[in-house]
């Protein structure tokens, strides 16, 4: 993308957008792994995500507060205002080799979140890797972990929200590594502080024993 660039991490880039007066960030898959077909159902699969991972950590704190734990850190997701918009007009098609790109979309749908307010002393932390899950210590970082166990054992071992991702049907994304995903995170996660103190399960029968013909989680108030 070229005007209001702001970024790009492995299958996105993020550009910089105005609505109601308001900064958002803009959200478009790379062209490198998606197809304009693909760009929208990864798009809207991750918002789906983002949905049901505030509704998790809304039911996390309700765990918190009826196992009388007062010391969570606060968490929220960037989920408010979030949505999936679509040009009403044709993409203008992509420029020829040796001619200059100066597309600002490179699809015909975006995805739009808040603009967090970021500066120079900004640091971002990774909770835990695509390829292993958080052992961390201090309060924070302990909570997102405990989160992410709250999940697994809230949506009875159909879902986890790490960043090793998974529900027990494999389908949520390119992202989604299904039952092994959920299995790995299982057998590695250490449970800490707040796992304790929120009666997380710490003895997990085997997923083979749960329903798999769900296509969400099953906690209570969800379709």
């Amino acid at each position: 993308p070229y005007q209001g660039y702001l970024g790009q991490g492995l299958t996105k880039f993020v550009f910089r957008g105005r609505y109601n007066n308001t900064d958002y960030a803009v959200l478009q898959c790379k062209c490198i792994r998606s197809r304009d077909v693909d760009n929208e159902k990864d798009l809207l699969g991750e918002l789906e995500i983002l949905h049901l991972s505030q509704y998790f950590l809304d039911s996390f704190y309700r765990r918190g507060e009826e196992e009388d734990v007062h010391n969570l850190p606060k968490m929220k997701w960037n989920i408010t205002g979030a949505f999936i918009g679509k040009l009403t007009q044709k993409l203008a098609d992509a420029p020829n080799n040796g001619e200059e790109d100066l597309h600002s979309l490179v699809f015909s749908c975006f995805m739009v979140l808040q603009l967090l307010p970021t500066g120079a002393l900004c640091n971002e932390i990774k909770f835990s890797g695509n390829a292993e899950v958080g052992v961390n210590n201090d309060s924070l970082r302990s909570a997102i972990d405990a989160y992410a166990h709250h999940v697994a054992v809230d949506s009875m071992y159909e879902m986890i929200i790490s960043d090793i991702q998974g529900d027990a049907n494999g389908d949520s994304g390119y992202w989604d590594h299904g039952k092994p995903a959920i299995s790995e995170f299982l057998e590695s996660h250490k449970c800490n502080k707040f796992c304790n103190t929120l009666g997380l399960d710490t003895k997990v029968p085997p997923l083979s024993l749960f329903n798999t013909i769900c296509k969400g989680p099953l906690c209570i108030g969800f379709d």
